[in-house]
């Protein structure tokens, strides 16, 4: 249920206000959200989907992948979403990271490496010790390019139950997601 709750509440907050993740009755749910793009690269998702909001057709489309890396009853998870940035020229976009509230970052435990490199690290301190990860528009762009040109994004913390976790995330398809979700977001313009 956190993680449900975590992962719509970041979305709806990315996607233009935490209302775009409650159904149209203000419950925290998908709703009735019709898919109409779904595509797998590698571990990254690249979907649209859309509905009607008050007689006007509202369409989104991002990338997203999500690691449940510990199950019940001590669940742990860690999400990521690329976004179009809102009320920005096209071509612009968002990223936001979902770590689980009350998870620490360790040093250096949060970077993209272009093989064994780093060439990004999360410097937000409000993310490494307060699981607070969306990032403004500046830290965006400069994780999506890393990410763009990186290998893998690798994580090292503790989580909310004090056990540690050293996470591996391939960038192998990312760059194949995000043309495919850019793609798709100016179709929908």
């Amino acid at each position: 249920m956190r993680l449900a709750s975590a992962l719509l509440t970041g979305l709806g907050l990315h996607l233009g206000g935490g209302a775009v993740a409650q159904d149209l009755q203000g419950r925290d749910t998908a709703g009735n959200w019709r898919v109409t793009h779904h595509t797998s690269h590698g571990i990254w998702k690249s979907i649209c989907d859309e509905r009607e909001e008050h007689g006007a057709l509202k369409q989104r489309c991002y990338i997203r992948w999500v690691d449940v890396y510990a199950g019940h009853p001590d669940f742990g998870a860690l999400f990521t979403f690329i976004t179009p940035r809102e009320n920005a020229p096209a071509g612009q976009h968002d990223v936001m990271f979902g770590p689980e509230l009350g998870t620490v970052f360790l040093p250096d435990g949060f970077v993209v490496k272009q093989d064994q490199e780093i060439i990004w690290h999360m410097s937000g301190v409000g993310c490494l010790l307060l699981a607070d990860c969306e990032l403004d528009a500046s830290q965006s762009d400069e994780a999506l390019q890393a990410m763009l040109n990186g290998s893998g994004l690798e994580f090292s913390f503790i989580d909310p139950h004090f056990r540690r976790f050293d996470l591996s995330w391939s960038l192998e398809g990312f760059s194949d997601a995000f043309e495919t979700y850019q793609t798709q977001w100016f179709l929908r313009q």
